[in-house]
């Protein structure tokens, strides 16, 4: 029983290395476009907030990117917000809205 508690336990670090490596290459394509909103980045800042609760140091990727999209971003908020469809702003509204949670 011990070995299979030590599988299960190695297998899901394993996932969590995998899907940190992904929201790190999100991370990236977001943080590669400051001030600007390519029309694939509303997507994938969506796919990052769906990580935003998950362990360290995801959430802490996740936290920081949006606290970096925020800063880079806030000033022509009000025109780029545009570029988002309402289903998209409402998912992002509360981690943008409070960038002091990020910092």
């Amino acid at each position: 029983e011990k070995e299979e508690g030590e599988e299960e336990a190695a297998s899901r670090l394993q996932g969590e290395r995998l899907r940190h490596a992904g929201v790190l290459g999100l991370a990236a394509l977001v943080q590669a476009n400051p001030y600007e909103v390519p029309s694939w980045m509303p997507e994938v800042l969506v796919q990052l907030a769906n990580h935003v609760l998950d362990p360290e140091p995801i959430r802490h990727t996740v936290r920081k990117t949006f606290g970096e999209f925020w800063r880079t971003h806030q000033d022509a908020w009000p025109m780029l917000k545009s570029c988002f469809s309402e289903e998209q702003l409402l998912t992002l509204t509360n981690l943008l809205v409070s960038p002091t949670y990020f910092s």
